[in-house]
C-alpha cells in the first residue's frame, strides 16, 4: 500500500501560515457575478510572480540535487529488501569469486609484479586519473556542455555520471574501506591482511570503482556498442593500472569494478523509470522557499 507523503515540519508551518494569510471571501451578490480580475466596478491586476533571481535558482539547483542524491542512496541501500532469487544467487556467486581472488591474490601478485614493465608503466602513467580526478572532470565537462548546447541526453549522462562518481567515492571512504582495513600489497608483501576498522584503505580499489562507476553510466546511456566497448575497455585498464602500480589487488580491483558498474546502472535505471512516471520506493523533494529551505519525503 502507497502511503501518503510525509512534510517536514517547517513545510507544515509555511503551508498554515499561507491560509491564514488569505483574504477572506467577499459576499457575492447572486445575480451579479464578479468577473474574474475584477472586484465589484473596478480592475484588480494580476498577480506577477517575481522572477528568480541568480542566486535563489542556484540554491534550487543544489537543493534538488541533493534531494536526489539521498532519494538514490536510499534506494540502493533499500534494495536488497526487494532483491529476487536470481539477485541472491548473482551476490553469491560474487562472494564465492572474491573468494577465491583472496586466496590467489599472492601469487597473481607476483605474477602482476613479474610482467611489469616501461610499457605498462607508461600505458599506467597515461590511463590511470580516469580512475581518479580527471573522470569526475569530464562528467562535469560533459553536463557543463550540455546545458550550454542544450542538449538533454549529454546532460543527464554528465550529471549521472558525477553523481555516480560522488556516491560510490563517500560509500567507499565513509564505509567500505575503514570497515574492511585490508593493508595495501607494497605494504603486505603480498599478504592478504584485513585490519578491520583502521585506516588502511586497500579493499575496494576506489580507482576501479570510480572508472567504472563513471563507464557504466556512459555505456547505459549510448546507442549501439562502439561507445560502450570504449568506455569499459578504458576502466578495465585503469583496474590493471592499479595492479601493475603494486596498489591493489587483483581482488580489490574487481570489487570495485562490480560496485561502481551497479551504482552507475541502477542510477540510470531509475532516473529512466522516474522519467516514464513509474512510481519511486523513496523520494525527498527539497525546495527553497522564503527564508529557509522545505523538505517532502514520500514512501
Amino acid at each position: 500500500m502507497k502511503r501518503p507523503a510525509l512534510s517536514l515540519p517547517l513545510a507544515g508551518i509555511v503551508f498554515l501560515a499561507g491560509l491564514l494569510a488569505a483574504p477572506a471571501a467577499r459576499a457575492q451578490v447572486p445575480d451579479k457575478p464578479v468577473a474574474e480580475g475584477k472586484e465589484e466596478g473596478k480592475e484588480v491586476a494580476p498577480k506577477v510572480e517575481k522572477p528568480q533571481g541568480p542566486l535563489r535558482k542556484a540554491i534550487h539547483a543544489v537543493a534538488h540535487e541533493a534531494g536526489r542524491y539521498f532519494s538514490d542512496t536510499v534506494g540502493m541501500a533499500n534494495a536488497p529488501a526487494h532483491w529476487t532469487k536470481s539477485d541472491w544467487e548473482k551476490a553469491g556467486g560474487f562472494a564465492i569469486v572474491i573468494g577465491g581472488l583472496f586466496a590467489a591474490d599472492r601469487s597473481l601478485d607476483r605474477a602482476a609484479q613479474r610482467n611489469r614493465s616501461d610499457f605498462t608503466n607508461h600505458v599506467a602513467d597515461a590511463t590511470m586519473s580516469f580512475g581518479g580526478g580527471d573522470g569526475t572532470k569530464a562528467a562535469i565537462a560533459a553536463l557543463g556542455a550540455g546545458l550550454i548546447f542544450r542538449c538533454p541526453e549529454l546532460r543527464d549522462t554528465g550529471r549521472e555520471a558525477l553523481e555516480a562518481s560522488i556516491l560510490t567515492a563517500l560509500v567507499e571512504g565513509v564505509a567500505i574501506k575503514p570497515l574492511f582495513g585490508r593493508e595495501r600489497p607494497n605494504r603486505s608483501d603480498g599478504r592478504t591482511d584485513f585490519d578491520f576498522f583502521s585506516s588502511n584503505s586497500s579493499f575496494p580499489s576506489g580507482h576501479a570503482t570510480q572508472a567504472f562507476a563513471i563507464a557504466s553510466v556512459v555505456a547505459a546511456r549510448s546507442k549501439g556498442w562502439v561507445v560502450p566497448t570504449l568506455a569499459y575497455t578504458l576502466a578495465s585498464i585503469v583496474a590493471v593500472d592499479r595492479v601493475n602500480e603494486h596498489a591493489h589487488f587483483t581482488s580489490d580491483v574487481f570489487a570495485g569494478a562490480v560496485f561502481g558498474t551497479v551504482v552507475g546502472r541502477y542510477i540510470v535505471h531509475k532516473h529512466e523509470r522516474e522519467a516514464t512516471g513509474a512510481p519511486s520506493k523513496v523520494a525527498l523533494d527539497v525546495v527553497p522557499i522564503r527564508n529557509g529551505l522545505a523538505a517532502r519525503v514520500a514512501f
